[in-house]
């Protein structure tokens, strides 16, 4: 929300949603979620919140949980049960829920009352070299979409779903950044999670210039 970044974290014994100040990286241990698991919210992936709802992603069921953001109390009633094949990473722009596929290669589009909207689909993943998306994020003119195989950001027009390789992030290798499996930005940086299950020293969130793609220590 521009002041605290939320982190999922999919460990089997801490399934929780971690907090931490954006300035200063501290972390804010009263704003975690501590709720996933009384929601048998068990594999927690990505996450996209309105202010009011956090939506949490979960890999292993395909459903998308929604908690309140101030209570962080379950709110079922806003819910996505099934939603995709290994669901990965969602982005919404409060109208539409787009839903990352990381089996199909495939983002799933949704109305906020879990109805589906496939003119909203993005097919075109493949063509690009997109299989296997893990997060999304838009400022609502352009898709970026994480691809933990590749070690790239694709982007993507969001009105036509035509692939824009001008904004595509190519340098994350460079830094380190083998593995993103989650994105947000403020609109000057985007913030990119590196997950390495042989490496615990390299779970870290990079930092991007939005613009030049470089990275910002």
């Amino acid at each position: 929300d521009g002041i605290t970044m939320w982190v999922t974290d999919t460990d089997y014994d801490d399934r929780k949603i971690y907090a931490y100040d954006m300035i200063s990286s501290a972390r804010d241990a009263s704003k975690d979620f501590d709720t996933l698991d009384a929601a048998r919210n068990y594999d927690p992936q990505g996450i996209w919140s309105d202010g009011t709802t956090m939506w949490v992603a979960d890999r292993s069921d395909n459903n998308i949980y929604a908690y309140d953001m101030a209570t962080k109390a379950r709110d079922e009633s806003k819910d996505f049960n099934r939603v995709a094949h290994i669901l990965t990473g969602i982005w919404s722009d409060g109208t539409t829920m787009w839903v990352a596929d990381d089996g199909g290669a495939k983002i799933y589009a949704y109305g906020m009352a879990e109805t589906r909207d496939a003119a909203q689909d993005f097919d075109t993943l493949v063509d690009a070299g997109n299989r296997e998306p893990r997060d999304i994020w838009s400022d609502g003119t352009t898709m970026w979409i994480a691809d933990i195989y590749t070690a790239k950001i694709y982007a993507y027009d969001l009105a036509t779903k035509a692939r824009d390789a001008g904004k595509d992030f190519d340098t994350l290798i460079d830094a380190g950044n083998i593995y993103p499996t989650g994105i947000w930005s403020d609109g000057t940086t985007m913030w990119v999670a590196n997950y390495n299950e042989d490496n615990e020293y390299n779970t870290k969130i990079y930092a991007y210039n939005l613009a030049t793609k470089q990275t910002i220590p």
